[in-house]
């Protein structure tokens, strides 16, 4: 064996070599089950709480618990307690334990419509206390798809034998629906006539409305000359007014000088009127005599007719 390794360069230091093989060896596996560790958390302080449910269907050993949507640990295992119900053991980062408290409750949900199924912690009120190791906190189990398939179908039914009642009132022939069809079909099928009716009273509507106006644009223009007319005549009327005014006003200066002259000729005149008025009264007494003997004389009273006295008519009763 000496005799090799003085004569063989190949095996100088080879135990070196080997012991720094197997140290890089030794260091790789270590790296792996650190970071295997590190990832699986099996470094990472625990704290073990509980819930209890009903039934332990959609709960797995390793199913993710989280926190406001953030993995915090995770379902050690599951078992049977003395009342037939499931335990569940959850194994809690300690890290995350404060937000979770006496009033937490854990959930069933899903991620997504059809997506894993996790352990949803709700946080915890300030003012209760923080959940201890082997606390129990409260568990709900939400509705799965097969629940709410149930309920909506338990729902539906009233509704869908609405519906069956519905279509089924729609389809008699004698029903209203029907009927009502077959009345707006006649109707729509006189609807072209009618339209044409209302065409050719609307075009007959449009010849009286234009013959309307024509008319009236007629009396808007007599309208208009007479209100021009009437425009010249008082503006006629004002120009003649202040001539006219002016010849009223002499006019009555020449009334009051009248009525003045007269005035003063009455009362030069009044002291003779007595004499003249009773020379007057013999003057006619006299021409009365004279004529009352003219109509005796002989020629004159032959045409002059005695006047014929006459009975007054009397009506009668019949």
């Amino acid at each position: 064996m000496k005799f090799m390794k003085e004569t063989d360069e190949r095996f100088i230091g080879v135990e070196k070599k080997i012991g720094l093989f197997v140290l890089a060896a030794l260091i790789g596996i270590i790296t792996v089950i650190v970071s295997v560790g590190l990832q699986s958390d099996v470094f990472t302080p625990k704290t073990r709480i509980f819930f209890i449910a009903e039934s332990g269907q959609g709960i797995n050993e390793g199913t993710a618990v989280k926190l406001s949507g953030f993995k915090i640990g995770k379902v050690k295992r599951l078992y049977l307690d003395d009342a037939a119900k499931v335990k569940v053991e959850l194994s809690i980062n300690t890290k995350y334990l404060r937000w979770i408290r006496t009033d937490s409750e854990a959930r069933l949900i899903k991620e997504g419509f059809i997506g894993d199924s996790v352990i949803e912690i709700t946080p915890g009120s300030a003012k209760a206390k923080d959940v201890k190791e082997d606390g129990i906190i409260a568990f709900e189990r939400t509705r799965g798809l097969g629940e709410i398939a149930a309920e909506l179908k338990d729902e539906l039914k009233p509704a869908l034998s609405d519906i069956k009642q519905i279509v089924a009132y729609i389809n008699d022939p004698q029903g209203d629906v029907k009927q009502t069809l077959e009345n707006l079909r006649i109707i729509s099928e006189g609807l072209p006539a009618t339209k044409q009716r209302l065409d050719a009273l609307l075009t007959d509507t449009d010849k009286g409305v234009n013959a309307s106006v024509k008319k009236i644009d007629a009396l808007l223009d007599s309208t208009k000359q007479t209100i021009n007319t009437v425009d010249g005549l008082v503006k006629k009327i004002d120009k003649d007014i202040p001539v006219m005014l002016e010849r009223t006003n002499k006019s009555v200066e020449n009334i009051q000088k009248t009525t003045e002259e007269i005035k003063k000729a009455t009362e030069q005149a009044a002291p003779h009127i007595p004499s003249m008025i009773e020379k007057g009264n013999d003057v006619a007494e006299g021409t009365k005599e004279v004529v009352d003997s003219v109509k005796k004389t002989w020629p004159v009273r032959i045409f002059i007719k005695t006047p014929e006295e006459k009975l007054l008519k009397v009506d009668s009763y019949e």
